[in-house]
C-alpha cells in the first residue's frame, strides 16, 4: 500500500473538471487521478529533474496509474463571482467569472491510497521527494502540503465502481490514466483505425500523417501533453486517459449547522477618561471633580432604563432614592494627575466592581464635558473601557495608570478621612480603620502600614490639610476634619484601585501603586 496525505493550506480546493466550463461552477472532487499524476510530473520537472533521474520518476509514476481510492474529509461547496475586464474591442468590457471551490476545515486532509502498489525503498524516497514539492493541486491558489504514507488504516469513502455491482452514494465521473500496457493496446488500435478510416484517407496522405503524429509515443509523453495543444489537434479527451465512475458519499458536501453558542460577555469595570481644558483643576480639588463626574454621568443615564432616575451604578441609589447596600460595588470616580506635572488632574477613572451594562456604557460614551469654574469647561475624552489589568502599570506616557497597577506597596495620593472617632484606648485608630476598610473590600491584611504626614506635588511637600476633604453636597459619615496619609505594604502584590474612607467614591482616600524597588 502507498498513500498520499494532502492538506489544503487555505482550506480551499479550486479545480474545474475536464470537459466543463469554469462558469458552470463545477468542482472536481476528489481530485482526479489524471490531475494527481500530472501534478507530480510537474513537481519532478520544476524541482527534482536534476536530482531524480527521469527513469526513476517515470517508473514510480507509471506504477501509480492503478486506480486509487480516497478518504474524503467533510467539505462544502462555495463560489465567488468576479467581473473581469476584457481587452478592447471585446464587448462587453467586463465578463462575469465564477470561482467555484471546495471548502474544508483547516486541519482536515485528503488521503489518496493505492492499495495494491508496493515500492522499494528507493522508489519510496522518490515519491517522498515528489510529495514534499507538491505546493498546489488544481489551480494555483489551491495551496497544499503533501506527504507519503507507508501505512494508513483509515476508512475509504470514495472508490471506483466495479461493473455489475450496485452501490450506495453519489456517482461521479473522473478522468484517470491508462496503464502503460493498456496505452500500447489503445495506441495500436487508434493508429489502425486512422489507417482504415476512409474519411481521412480521402483527404490525402498529409492529413493521415498529421492524425498519426498527434498520438503520443508512450504514456509518459501523453501525461506531458498541454491541454491547449490537445484542443488544437481536435482531441475531445486527452490521449492515454480514460473515464472512470467513482462513488462518493451522498453527503460529501452536506452543510452542517452549528448551534449558536451564547458567549458570556464580561462587563467592563473600568472607564478611563482623559481631560482637556485651558485650566485643569488642581489635584487638591479631586473631590470636587469626582462629584461633578458623578453628576454628569447620572444626567447622561437618566431615561436610558425607561425611568427618570439615574442608573444605580452611577448614583449608588435605588429608584426610591435610598442608598444601595451593595458593598461599594457602584461607581468610584477617581481623578488623577498622571502627566509631567502631578499637580493638575488630567485623567478620571470610573470604576465599579459590578461592571457597566450596555446602558451604562451608552451613558459613558455620551459624556463629552464637565462644568468647570471660571468658564473653563473640562472636555472629556473616553480612552476606553475594560478591566483594571488593561490599564494598570507604571509607564504613564503609554497610558498606564499606577492606580490600576499591581504591587505590594501602595501610597496615599489624596487624604484618607476617618469615618469613626479614634478612642482613647486605641480602638478605631486611623491605621485600624484602614485595615478594616481593606478587609471589607476583599484585600488581604497588610504586613505593614506607616503614617505619611504629606504628599509630594511638583517636588514640594503638600500637607493633607491643603486638600479639599469634604463633599459639597450629599451625605456621608466622617469623624475628623483632618486628613491622613499612609504607605501600605502587602505580603503579595494586589491589584488596584484602592480608595478608602469618607468620600472614597469621589476621589478621597486614593492610593496608587509604587514599584517594589521603591520600598
Amino acid at each position: 500500500m502507498i498513500a498520499l496525505r494532502i492538506r489544503f493550506i487555505a482550506s480551499r480546493y479550486h479545480a474545474t473538471p475536464w470537459g466543463r466550463h469554469v462558469n458552470e461552477g463545477a468542482v472536481e472532487w476528489p481530485p482526479s487521478p489524471w490531475r494527481i499524476l500530472r501534478a507530480l510530473i510537474a513537481v519532478w520537472h520544476r524541482k527534482f529533474s536534476g536530482d531524480i533521474p527521469e527513469a526513476s520518476a517515470r517508473r514510480v509514476l507509471e506504477r501509480l496509474t492503478e486506480l486509487p481510492v480516497f478518504q474524503l474529509p467533510k467539505a462544502t461547496l462555495g463560489h465567488t463571482r468576479h467581473f473581469m475586464p476584457q481587452e478592447p474591442p471585446a464587448t462587453p468590457s467586463r465578463t462575469k467569472v465564477f470561482d467555484a471551490f471546495v471548502s474544508l476545515r483547516p486541519d482536515d486532509c485528503l488521503v489518496v491510497v493505492w492499495p495494491h502498489v508496493t515500492f522499494s525503498p528507493e522508489e519510496r524516497e522518490v515519491l517522498t521527494s515528489l510529495a514534499s514539492g507538491l505546493s498546489y493541486l488544481g489551480r494555483a491558489e489551491s495551496w497544499t502540503t503533501a506527504e507519503m504514507l507507508d501505512q494508513w488504516d483509515g476508512d475509504i469513502n470514495c472508490r471506483p465502481i466495479e461493473a455489475g455491482v450496485s452501490v450506495e452514494g453519489e456517482r461521479v465521473r473522473m478522468l484517470a490514466s491508462m496503464t502503460p500496457d493498456s496505452f500500447v493496446t489503445w495506441k495500436m488500435g487508434y493508429e489502425a483505425k486512422v489507417v482504415g478510416d476512409t474519411s481521412i484517407a480521402t483527404k490525402g496522405a498529409r492529413k493521415k500523417k498529421a492524425a498519426q503524429s498527434s498520438v503520443p509515443s508512450d504514456l509518459w509523453s501523453a501525461l506531458h501533453a498541454e491541454t491547449s495543444d490537445l484542443q488544437k489537434q481536435g482531441w475531445s479527451a486527452a490521449p492515454g486517459s480514460r473515464w472512470v465512475d467513482y462513488v462518493r458519499p451522498d453527503d460529501a458536501f452536506r452543510v452542517t449547522y452549528q448551534r449558536k453558542v451564547k458567549i458570556e460577555q464580561i462587563r467592563p469595570t473600568v472607564a478611563r477618561f482623559a481631560l482637556s481644558s485651558a485650566v485643569l483643576p488642581c489635584l487638591t480639588d479631586a473631590v470636587l471633580l469626582g462629584e461633578r463626574m458623578r453628576q454628569a454621568l447620572m444626567a447622561k443615564s437618566r431615561g436610558l432604563n425607561g425611568s427618570e432616575h439615574a442608573l444605580p451604578v452611577f448614583s449608588g441609589k435605588g429608584p426610591d432614592g435610598l442608598r444601595l447596600d451593595d458593598d461599594h460595588s457602584h461607581a468610584f470616580y477617581l481623578p488623577s494627575a498622571e502627566g509631567r506635572s502631578n499637580s493638575r488632574i488630567d485623567h478620571i477613572t470610573v470604576y465599579a466592581t459590578q461592571g457597566f451594562d450596555k446602558q451604562a456604557q451608552q451613558a459613558i460614551g455620551k459624556l463629552k464635558k464637565l462644568w468647570g469654574a471660571g468658564g473653563h469647561d473640562i472636555h472629556t475624552v473616553l480612552i476606553g473601557t475594560g478591566q483594571p489589568q488593561d490599564y494598570g502599570g507604571f509607564v504613564m506616557h503609554d497610558g498606564q495608570a499606577p492606580a490600576l497597577a499591581q504591587s505590594r506597596i501602595w501610597r496615599s495620593v489624596t487624604p484618607y478621612v476617618l469615618t469613626r472617632h479614634p478612642k482613647k484606648n486605641g480602638k478605631d485608630s486611623p491605621i485600624s480603620q484602614v485595615v478594616r476598610d481593606l478587609l471589607r473590600r476583599g484585600f488581604p491584611t497588610p504586613e505593614h502600614i506607616e503614617h505619611q504626614d504629606h504628599t509630594t506635588i511638583m517636588g514640594k511637600k503638600v500637607r493633607w490639610l491643603e486638600f479639599r476633604r469634604f463633599r459639597c453636597g450629599g451625605g456621608g459619615q466622617f469623624a475628623d476634619s483632618r486628613g491622613f496619609g499612609f504607605d501600605i505594604v502587602f505580603a503579595e502584590p494586589v491589584r488596584g484601585p484602592i480608595a478608602l474612607g469618607y468620600g472614597c467614591h469621589f476621589g478621597l482616600g486614593q492610593f496608587e501603586a509604587v514599584p517594589d524597588e521603591h520600598l
